[in-house]
């Protein structure tokens, strides 16, 4: 297994450079096509929403479109041939980009997203295209921080891992990475010290696994005490030098499809380090 075609998204913010650079390094690694799409809120009003503004508004509202998307494409263009990116494909679509990026991303190997952060003028968007890909796409979502991304990407990989069919899925989705890795830690959260076979077992089963892909990690358990499970697997990162963290991503069944779980949402709102999560 590897990755031949990696999908990243592209809008006018500056977090685009720090995906583009996790994407284009990647699509050199591998080597994998780029699949770049523009996706911003707002950028294909509706019929509706057009004939209520002024005729000038709407022309200049599509020229300004147009230059938007013009200059988002050549950025696109100039990290690839920048990264020495071969295959490269560039999206301006029209319709839902919630739906886009779904698409787009079932059809590639790996989707690469912002972190979906509170404090970006267009959290609301960005949180709802991070949700829509990690649930529906049935893809790996690789999470670039907003801040504090590392010169190396997959040298030291953190599995935080879970007897869960989401852990299971990140694992082997992650196994490109994990084959390149220097260094793999697999660290296991229990509530208490005590324990059971099952445990063992999972943890030994998860090692066997990693074994037979000519992966050598060090699996660990650790009791969760007095500080949340996902602060603690942060924690446990930098005390490894992680510049990779692997996971399995949850939401909240019963729930809106907006709130994920508890581990999920500490590491997407703290994380450091991209996370890679599948679900």
């Amino acid at each position: 297994m590897t990755y031949r075609s990696i999908f990243v998204h592209v809008d006018d913010g500056d977090d685009t450079a720090r995906r583009l650079d996790i994407a284009t390094r990647l699509a050199t690694m591998y080597p994998a096509e780029l699949v770049g799409a523009y996706l911003v809120p707002g950028h294909n009003p509706s019929p509706f929403t057009s004939a209520m503004m002024a005729s000038e508004i709407v022309r200049r509202r599509m020229r300004q479109n147009v230059d938007d998307v013009r200059a988002a494409e050549a950025r696109f263009r100039a990290a690839a041939t920048a990264a020495g990116v071969d295959q490269v494909a560039w999206r301006s679509p029209f319709g839902d980009p919630f739906d886009v990026a779904v698409l787009e991303s079932r059809y590639s190997d790996l989707a690469v997203l912002g972190q979906p952060d509170r404090d970006h003028p267009n959290a609301a968007f960005n949180t709802e295209l991070a949700n829509a890909v990690l649930m529906l796409s049935g893809r790996p979502v690789l999470f670039v921080p907003v801040y504090g991304v590392e010169k190396t990407l997959g040298e030291r990989i953190l599995i935080a891992w879970k007897d869960s069919r989401e852990s299971a899925r990140a694992v082997a989705d992650a196994l490109p990475l994990l084959k390149n890795a220097k260094e793999v830690h697999a660290v296991a959260i229990t509530p208490d010290e005590d324990e059971s076979r099952r445990d063992t077992r999972t943890d030994q089963q998860v090692r066997h696994f990693l074994s037979r892909h000519n992966v050598d990690a060090v699996v660990k358990r650790v009791v969760a005490q007095d500080i949340e499970a996902g602060e603690l697997l942060l924690s446990h990162a930098a005390d490894i030098s992680a510049d990779l963290i692997v996971m399995g991503g949850y939401s909240r069944p019963r729930i809106t499809q907006l709130v994920w779980g508890g581990v999920t949402s500490v590491l997407l709102n703290s994380m450091t380090i991209p996370v890679l999560m599948s679900h």
